[in-house]
């Protein structure tokens, strides 16, 4: 061998030797688990927005992103954990629903049962990051911070004047007084349908956070009810009515709390790999099923601003639980606020083929309302908090005439059809009289649909659905009092049905198969390149959808504790 060929040879050599160092060294540092000191207190930092699941695309990478998911699965493992003596939450203003609070506090009540404290360190908050720190063993407040627990208010944004202004008109229907998603685009303001929903909706959250609170402070609910309804209070009367235990600052919480340990970071814990909550060769699938339904892949956001569920997603996750021998039961958990009746009709058709098989349960988060229900339809048995919102059984179509946009920008459209009706969602012109009434007609053909899945599903007549449907939006209590659901509880709660339902006994080691599987850091970095590769069409339809409202199951509106 020529000397040169050799010299290159062992250059090559010594790179690959060199990559295969750094690559290892990479894997090492990507791989090797954290050191968890003993006797540790694992530190949850909560505020900010909080979903079901970390967000789909790509910056959930971001290191403060927590979800309900990741709280189930590693305070389940702290619970059994020899190391972690006990749990600090570290709460700040949180963006999420009540009934996300509630299942966090019920997952620490959960945990405490291993005989291990919870202590709550609020920074600053109101109604909603209260409650949270009131399930907690002891309750520090920031000496200088500010709490304000005043109550709970509901607003809802109307566009009718915005879009009359850019020469948009909206034809929007809806079947059901109460289905008042289109009144967003459609009215300027509250019919008393709208009106009269939301505000027995809030009611009905604000009793249930009430009840939660003197239960948990072991306080009269009356007593706790006078003190809301005067806040904001100073400090010191918070303490005087025994809604707090002490007041100081973060780092004298070794003090406060008259113990000295160490602290381990939530997202430090989350990187090792032992304990197991979880194990056995029979297993429960948990399916995560958040956002906003359409058709396709989930991942990326609606133009609405939410999380995409993509049916073709859903269901293949439902299909893999069917079809996968060690899966005995499913628990489904349901966070959306409904979209496409298509989609939501694809999803429940996976989830009644699943149920015929195995046991299915479905668990509601913060809103399982219009398709969010529609998809409940097949399970054996449904679990709400009293503060999910449900119901929402209605239906909503039509579509956005553009042509007074059009012709301030001088934009100009010309129809040519073969049929009467091909040109009905043109956005150039109104619908005609005989094109509503269509319209209209297959909207009814979709809600009696509705009625009967519910009924059915419910075994309630579909008289008496229809007196509860209408499109109006439910509390979790009043679900449950009006038999859409079947009992109060979460994912825990959901588990223990599933197994039930399963006939796995309780004393039987059972493992658990999430859906959607969490992605690596590689996993979502290509999945960028893929959305960017795709996004300009992907947008491009979703407005199409927007701009034609197909026969739709969805409810926006906004609650906001003060």
């Amino acid at each position: 061998m020529k000397r040169s060929a050799l010299i290159a040879l062992l250059v090559v050599i010594v790179i690959l030797l060199g990559l295969f160092i750094i690559g290892g060294f990479i894997y090492l540092q990507f791989n090797q688990e954290p050191y968890i000191p003993d006797n540790a207190y694992l530190k949850i930092d909560l505020s900010g927005p909080l979903a079901d699941t970390a967000p789909k695309h790509f910056p959930a990478f971001s290191s403060t992103a927590i979800s309900i998911q990741d709280l189930w699965y590693q305070l389940a493992r702290a619970a059994v954990d020899t190391r972690i003596k006990g749990v600090l939450l570290r709460i700040s203003y949180m963006e999420t629903g009540l009934a996300k609070i509630e299942e966090i506090g019920h997952l620490l009540k959960e945990f405490s049962r291993s005989k291990k404290p919870v202590l709550a360190f609020i920074v600053a908050g109101g109604l909603k990051e209260y409650y949270l720190a009131s399930f907690a063993d002891k309750i520090f407040m920031f000496k200088g911070g500010m709490l304000s627990i005043s109550g709970i208010g509901a607003e809802a944004v109307f566009l009718k004047n915005t879009l009359s202004k850019l020469g948009v008109q909206a034809e929007i229907f809806h079947i059901g007084d109460y289905k008042t998603a289109s009144n967003t685009f459609s009215e300027d303001h509250m019919t008393p349908a709208h009106r009269e929903s939301m505000q027995s909706l809030i009611d009905d959250l604000y009793r249930a956070v009430i009840a939660g609170i003197a239960a948990n402070r072991k306080l009269d609910a009356g007593e706790v009810k006078k003190i809301i309804d005067r806040s904001p209070l100073g400090q010191e009367e918070y303490i005087k009515a025994k809604l707090i235990d002490r007041l100081g600052y973060e780092d004298e919480l070794h003090g406060l709390s008259k113990a000295s340990y160490p602290e381990v970071n939530f997202k430090t814990y989350a990187k090792t790999s032992s304990p197991k909550p979880f194990s056995g060769v029979k297993k429960i699938a948990v399916i995560f099923a958040a956002g906003e339904i359409n058709m396709g892949r989930s991942g990326g956001q609606s133009l609405l601003g939410g999380e995409v569920l993509g049916a073709d997603t859903l269901a293949g996750q439902l299909r893999q639980a069917r079809n996968n021998y060690a899966v005995k039961a499913v628990v489904l958990r349901v966070d959306s606020p409904g979209g496409s009746a298509v989609a939501s009709d694809i999803i429940l058709r996976e989830a009644e083929l699943l149920a015929k098989k195995k046991p299915l349960v479905i668990s509601m988060s913060d809103m399982a309302a219009s398709g969010g229900y529609w998809i409940s339809m097949s399970a054996q048995k449904i679990l709400a908090w009293p503060e999910t919102i449900t119901g929402s059984i209605g239906i909503i179509s039509g579509k956005f005439v553009l042509k007074g946009l059009y012709d301030k920008l001088g934009i100009t459209k010309e129809i040519v059809k073969t049929t009467e009706f091909a040109g009905m969602y043109s956005d150039y012109k109104p619908f005609s009289q005989r094109e509503k009434e269509k319209v209209l007609a297959d909207m009814q053909v979709i809600y009696n649909e509705f009625l009967r899945k519910v009924a059915g599903n419910r075994k309630l007549a579909v008289a008496e659905v229809d007196q509860i449907a209408r499109g109006r939006v439910w509390s979790g209590q009043a679900a449950l009092d009006l038999r859409l659901v079947d009992g109060l509880g979460g994912l825990n709660e959901a588990l223990t049905e599933a197994r039930k339902l399963a006939h796995i006994p309780l004393a039987e080691k059972v493992g658990v198969r999430i859906y959607p599987q969490k992605k690596s850091f590689w996993d979502m970095l290509f999945e960028l390149a893929d959305v960017q590769a795709q996004n300009p069409l992907d947008v491009q339809a979703r407005l199409q959808v927007y701009k034609r409202f197909f026969p739709a199951l969805a409810m926006p509106f906004t609650i906001n504790c003060f």
